[in-house]
């Protein structure tokens, strides 16, 4: 069985300071085909990140900018 102790977050790999609600194509990589929002240990990001993209991915949910379900 795999470890994935050692697998880096995703956005200090990319760089990525601000996580930002507007940018649809970012937050769609962690969004499942039912647009639920995917765990950590499936996208590769750290705790600090994680929260980061849900408080976005519901902010754009709200503003209209994805969708909340199939």
């Amino acid at each position: 069985m795999p470890t994935f102790k050692n697998r880096k977050c995703y956005f200090h790999s990319e760089d990525i300071n601000h996580i930002d609600y507007k940018n649809t194509r970012l937050l769609r990589k962690f969004l499942t085909q039912y647009f639920k929002i995917v765990p950590r240990y499936y996208a590769g990001t750290c705790l600090k990140h994680q929260k980061e993209i849900s408080r976005a991915i519901k902010n754009a949910r709200i503003m209209g900018l994805i969708r909340f379900t199939r």
